[in-house]
């Protein structure tokens, strides 16, 4: 990173190792050293939004987009008595099949 000029942001930098249950039961402990800094691997990592876990199974960034989808659908909901339904058609498509068809 030092010869691009980039610093490493402990706050914000997440490391994970990716494999198969097999491979990652073979990773000794919790914690990486690089350059020299002890770094916790952590069991899920965030990256442009999506959710990934060690072996890829994308099960934790789908329990967190239906769980943001469903936030959308109880919104609408206090709110369906003034819309017409096609307005409310066309609001579930915005908010829920978009994002969705997206894998956001």
């Amino acid at each position: 990173m030092e010869p691009n000029r980039l610093k490493l942001n402990a706050e914000k930098t997440q490391f994970t190792c990716l494999g198969t249950r097999y491979q990652l039961a073979k990773i000794d402990g919790s914690n990486l050293l690089v350059n020299g800094s002890a770094v916790d691997l952590l069991r899920t990592v965030t990256c442009l939004d999506v959710t990934l876990d060690q072996e890829l199974t994308f099960a934790d960034n789908i329990t967190r987009l239906t769980s943001r989808r469903f936030h959308y659908l109880r919104q609408l909901r206090s709110i369906r008595r003034i819309l017409t339904t096609d307005t409310i058609i066309t609001l579930v498509n915005a908010l829920v099949v978009s994002r969705i068809g997206a894998g956001i």
